[in-house]
């Protein structure tokens, strides 16, 4: 990557720099068996994610019962914490690109739907405190792709918008961005296929580290 003008390129967390899906079916199926839930596939699992953990888990219960997803949420919440990375990995070459963005003068954040902690606990666990910043759910801000998160970062880490590229894998990014304005690069290699990122309206696809670096090049 040549030398370009300084961004700020924001990350999406599960699919994007990290392969969680095997954790998280995991620890969904642990919580559906513990209160008597039929277990899911993991495409089933794969397909649900993207729009938080209540939303995971009352997609794959099919149950609308507030006191019984909060229950499942606990026990979930519970076993995740213990066991989030225990297959967990970062996507092949994204260390490295992280590693070249910051070497050139970029900022990096993470921006997650994932609950704070474990979004936070996770990229620290494997990237170290590489990121700028990271920004997981938090019970009184409005999650993706509502723009709410995305003035906070902009405001506590003096940001111009503008100068603000989102990287993400699911439809829930996709509209992030263009809630924030931001340019969108849709990764393939997470929780969506190439289809249903083009079907979701996303523009610029990539299928590699490789590509995915020379888009940002493009932006920057």
């Amino acid at each position: 990557m040549e030398k370009t003008n300084s961004k700020n390129i924001l990350f999406d967390l599960d699919g994007t720099i990290l392969d969680t899906l095997p954790d998280l079916f995991v620890s969904a199926n642990y919580a559906l068996k513990k209160l008597g839930f039929p277990e899911q596939t993991f495409e089933d699992v794969r397909r649900a994610i993207g729009h938080g953990i209540r939303n995971l888990l009352r997609d794959l219960m099919k149950c609308n019962d507030t006191d019984t997803l909060e229950k499942c949420r606990m026990i979930f919440k519970d076993y995740y914490d213990k066991n989030k990375a225990v297959h967990t990995r970062p996507y092949d070459g994204m260390i490295e690109l992280v590693q070249r963005l910051k070497s050139q003068g970029n900022k990096v954040f993470v921006i997650s739907n994932k609950y704070d902690d474990a979004a936070k606990a996770l990229v620290y666990n494997f990237y170290g405190d590489m990121f700028d910043g990271v920004y997981g759910s938090r019970d009184n801000i409005l999650p993706k792709p509502d723009r709410a998160i995305f003035d906070i970062v902009v405001e506590e880490n003096s940001l111009n918008p503008s100068d603000c590229i989102y990287v993400g894998d699911s439809e829930v990014d996709r509209e992030f961005a263009e809630n924030t304005g931001m340019d969108f690069v849709a990764v393939c290699w997470g929780f969506r296929t190439e289809e249903e990122l083009r079907k979701c309206g996303a523009k610029t696809i990539v299928s590699d580290i490789y590509s995915l670096e020379n888009e940002l090049e493009k932006l920057m």
